[in-house]
């Protein structure tokens, strides 16, 4: 049985629901394990505390020039490498080396991966707001 995997979704599709969903999944992702990592050692946190070890530690890493991407792209991440090289999106020379190319696809899909950091935005949107005092 055939299936066909060639589907793209049109721009004005849901990328930008899909893209806040994997946003914030990945930064829960993150939050838990870095929760997780600290109880199996005997460090209990709230998960305000997890939020905001956690978002330093990747601001951390980011600083260092690393980024965090999934190792699989999502759908998002491949229409941006499918879209990397269209006409509006690249420079106006006829013939460009292959690598040049994957460097552009690279570049779109890294672009295009979940980010921690919107995730923690809309994260921090969706909790209820405590009184403070």
């Amino acid at each position: 049985m055939s299936q066909n995997l060639n589907h793209s979704l049109s721009p004005n599709q849901t990328c930008k629901v899909e893209t806040s969903h994997a946003d914030v999944d990945t930064w829960r992702i993150l939050k838990k394990a870095m929760k997780t990592g600290l109880s199996d050692r005997g460090i209990i946190i709230g998960d305000d505390e997890a939020s905001l070890i956690t978002r330093f530690m990747l601001e951390q890493v980011e600083g260092s020039g690393l980024r965090l991407v999934p190792i699989k792209p999502n759908s998002h991440m491949q229409l941006a490498m499918r879209h990397a090289l269209d006409q509006g999106k690249r420079m106006s020379i006829a013939w460009v080396k292959q690598c040049t190319k994957q460097r552009w696809r690279y570049q779109a899909a890294i672009d295009a991966a979940p980010s921690w950091r919107r995730g923690y935005e809309l994260d921090q949107k969706m909790r209820p707001q405590q009184p403070e005092g």
